[in-house]
Formats: C-alpha cells, structure tokens, sequence
C-alpha cells in the first residue's frame, strides 16, 4: 500500500518551491482549518499570497509544471492550473472582514504537511471571516470551525486526569 499524502507531486513541488524562493504566503480557511484539527473537508486549497505580483511565484508554479495567472492583465481573478498541478489550488486576494496579509501574518502558525512546512491561518480568525462573508455555506461550518477551536484550546492537564 502507498504512503498517505495530502498533497499531490505537483502541489508538494509547488509549496516547496514558494517557501525556497521566499514566497510569502499562507493558506487559509477551511484548508487551513481542516490541517488544525476541524471536522469538516473541503476540496480546494485555498492561498493567500502577500503581493501577486511577486515574479517568484511564476517561478515556483513553474517548477510544479503549472501555469501561473497573475490576474493583473485584465479583469481574470489570479489563478493557479494547469495538468500537473490541476485544479484544487484557489488563490484568495482577500479574506472577507480581516486585515491585509501583513496583519494577518501574525495570527498564523506553521504546520509540516508531507514534510513541507505551511504557514496557516488561525482558527479564530478563520471563524472571523466566515461569519463576515456571511453566506450560507461559511455559516453552515462555523460549528466545526467552534469545535475545533474550543478542543485545540482546552488546557492539558499535566497529571493526565
């Protein structure tokens, strides 16, 4: 039987790549809430770049055998694809009542996934945009998101009762 892997080739060959040619960014929501613990899934992996016009990226999504759009020469949102890479990448130029990446960047935490270190968004701050975006399906998660947080909150009692 194969090894588990969260991420395909491509994807693992893409996130190393960012982070080696110093890229930042982070993933966010439920992606981000799924890699700490939350009960729900979701298909895509959403990306949140600092600065979309960073050339290193186009290097990056290069190295996996992708095709980066950067979305800057037209009306197209910024867009990651291609057949190696596929589709399940979503890059997010925004996150609907928080503050820009920079202010954001503080309430991430760093989690290895298939042997990749991942900057992640919150849960807290995960909850705070589902709630601003409002729509349905955020609202439908929020329980999850709550469980989540609450479980990854509960102090540990160090004699084990």
């Amino acid at each position: 039987m194969d090894d588990f892997s969260v991420f395909t080739d491509a994807e693992r060959t893409l996130f190393t790549a960012l982070n080696r040619h110093g890229v930042r960014f982070m993933l966010v929501g439920l992606s981000a809430a799924v890699l700490q613990g939350a009960d729900t899934a979701t298909r895509d992996i959403a990306i949140w770049f600092e600065d979309l016009s960073d050339v290193r990226i186009d290097q990056s999504v290069r190295e996996a055998n992708g095709i980066w759009i950067s979305g800057s020469f037209g009306m197209r949102p910024p867009q990651i694809g291609g057949d190696a890479v596929g589709d399940r990448l979503d890059v997010v130029t925004h996150m609907h009542g928080l503050g820009t990446f920079a202010e954001e960047l503080p309430n991430t935490m760093e989690v290895t996934v298939d042997g990749v270190p991942l900057r992640v968004l919150g849960l807290r701050r995960i909850i705070a945009s589902k709630r601003a975006a409002g729509r349905k399906k955020d609202l439908a998660v929020l329980p999850a998101l709550e469980d989540a947080l609450a479980g990854a909150e509960e102090p540990l009692n160090p004699r084990g009762h």
